[in-house]
């Protein structure tokens, strides 16, 4: 099952300048689902300490993937890996982390979505969305543009880029599985509770 509720990590601009194991684990008890780590600086001993203090988590049901390091997936036995444009081609990443591996793809237009979702992505994230202060240089693509980009695949679609809580209604609406959040989760004042709001507007549409 792929997740619907998914937190990037960004440095300390993504964790409101705290710790950003605490903040998973605060995220993990909220109700996020999935996190990518982008932490690219980090040494091996580093990715250890993080495996090891999230294993409590992924026992609940936290899924775990770092971001181009098919390496560190692989040793740390991580859930996957997630990709983009000038990283390894998926089809190589699902032959070397295996069919079961998740493997998640960030796609900012229709083609490369396709392309993806064509090579084996297990689910894509679909950025921005909205306007974004982590990427203000980026013009937001809206929901219209999510909605053609979602129904042109079979593989799931998180939204991505200045998603709020509020917004889950007319991102769901627009045909994405699930959302996926940087500041909006990690960097809230209570990021459990940020999670359980995501999670409450997330249970609401599909009571719909």
């Amino acid at each position: 099952m792929i997740p619907r509720l998914c937190y990037l990590s960004d440095g300390p601009r993504g964790t409101g300048g705290r710790p950003l194991l605490d903040v998973i684990e605060a995220l993990a008890r909220g109700g996020v689902e999935l996190v990518v780590l982008r932490e690219r600086e980090w040494t091996g001993a580093e990715w250890t300490e993080a495996a090891r203090r999230l294993e409590p988590a992924r026992a609940r049901g936290l899924r775990v993937v770092a971001s181009r390091r098919l390496d560190v997936a692989r040793a740390l036995g991580l859930d996957g890996v997630h990709l983009g444009a000038e990283a390894v081609p998926i089809r190589e990443a699902r032959w070397f982390l295996g069919r079961d591996a998740l493997i998640g793809y960030s796609a900012h237009d229709r083609d490369e979505a396709l392309r993806a979702a064509a090579e084996g992505a297990s689910y894509l994230t679909l950025s921005p969305i909205y306007r974004t202060d982590s990427k203000p240089e980026a013009p937001p693509r809206g929901c219209d543009w999510l909605r053609d980009a979602s129904a042109a695949t079979a593989v799931p679609v998180l939204a991505l880029g200045g998603v709020t809580a509020a917004r889950v209604g007319e991102i769901r609406a627009a045909g994405a599985f699930g959302v996926a959040a940087v500041g909006a989760l990690g960097a809230a004042p209570d990021p459990e509770a940020a999670a359980r709001e995501f999670r409450r507007a997330l249970a609401d549409e599909a009571r719909r």
